[in-house]
C-alpha cells in the first residue's frame, strides 16, 4: 500500500514537472524555429524562425514567474535550444545565409559548451543540474541576434533591397562580435566546471512552494510582533 502511494506520488510529481505552461513554450518555440530554418528565403519562414527563438528566450522567465522550474524543464530546455540551433545552423550554411566564419564559430562553440555540461553532468550527483550561466545566456542572445539578422538580410536579397541586406547584414556582424566575450566567459566556466574546478554556482530562483513558505513565515513573524 506505502509502495503504490509512494509509486502515484512520484508518477503525479513526475507530471507536474512534465506538463507545464514553460515547457510547452520551449517545444513550440522548437517546432516553429526548426520549419522556419527550412524556408529561411522568405519573410514566413524568417518569421517562423525569429518568432521560435524569442519563445525560447521568455520560457525560462515563465518557469520563475509560475513557481514551475524543474530540472526535467531545464533539460527539455538545453536539448532544445542545441537541436534547433544545430538545424538553423545547417540550413544556413546549406543555403549560404551567413559567412561559414560565423556559422563555424557558433557551431564550435555550442559544441564545446554542451560537451562541458554533458562532463558535468556525468560526474555530478545530482544529474542533469547545471543550469546556463548569465553569460551563456547573454552569448546565446547575441548569437540569436546575429543568425536573425543575417537571415533577414538574406531575405532582403530575395526581394531585391541590397540597401536593407547590407544594413542587416552589418547588424549580424556587430551582434556576433559581441557575443564573443560572454560566449568566451560562459565557456570557460563551464570548462572549469567540468575539469572539477570550484566555481560559485549561481543561485536558482526559488520555487513556487518555496515563496509560499517563506510568506508564510513572514506572516507568522508579523503576527507574533503583532
Amino acid at each position: 500500500m506505502k509502495t503504490s502511494r509512494e509509486s502515484g506520488n512520484r508518477a503525479n510529481t513526475i507530471a507536474k514537472d512534465v506538463f507545464t505552461i514553460p515547457n510547452a513554450i520551449t517545444l513550440t518555440g522548437g517546432i516553429l524555429a526548426w520549419r522556419g530554418a527550412e524556408e529561411l528565403n522568405n519573410p514566413c519562414g524568417l518569421s517562423k524562425a525569429a518568432l521560435g527563438r524569442l519563445l525560447d528566450t521568455i520560457d525560462g522567465p515563465v518557469s520563475r514567474f509560475t513557481g514551475q522550474t524543474s530540472d526535467v524543464g531545464a533539460a527539455l530546455d538545453a536539448i532544445t535550444d542545441k537541436i534547433v540551433t544545430a538545424k538553423i545552423l545547417y540550413e544556413m550554411k546549406k543555403q549560404k545565409v551567413a559567412p561559414e566564419l560565423v556559422i563555424g564559430t557558433i557551431a564550435l562553440l555550442n559544441f564545446l559548451n554542451s560537451t562541458a555540461t554533458g562532463i558535468t553532468n556525468l560526474r555530478s550527483e545530482e544529474k542533469g543540474k547545471t543550469r546556463p550561466t548569465k553569460s551563456g545566456k547573454l552569448a546565446m542572445a547575441g548569437e540569436t541576434f546575429t543568425l536573425i539578422a543575417y537571415a533577414g538580410a538574406h531575405v532582403a536579397e530575395y526581394a531585391n533591397n541590397p540597401k536593407l541586406a547590407k544594413f542587416l547584414r552589418g547588424l549580424g556582424a556587430t551582434a556576433f562580435i559581441a557575443s564573443l566575450p560572454p560566449a568566451a566567459h560562459s565557456l570557460y566556466t563551464y570548462t572549469k566546471q567540468a575539469l572539477g574546478k570550484n566555481t560559485v554556482p549561481e543561485r536558482m530562483p526559488p520555487t513556487g512552494a518555496e515563496r509560499s513558505l517563506r510568506l508564510m513565515g513572514a506572516l507568522n513573524k508579523f503576527n507574533k510582533c503583532g
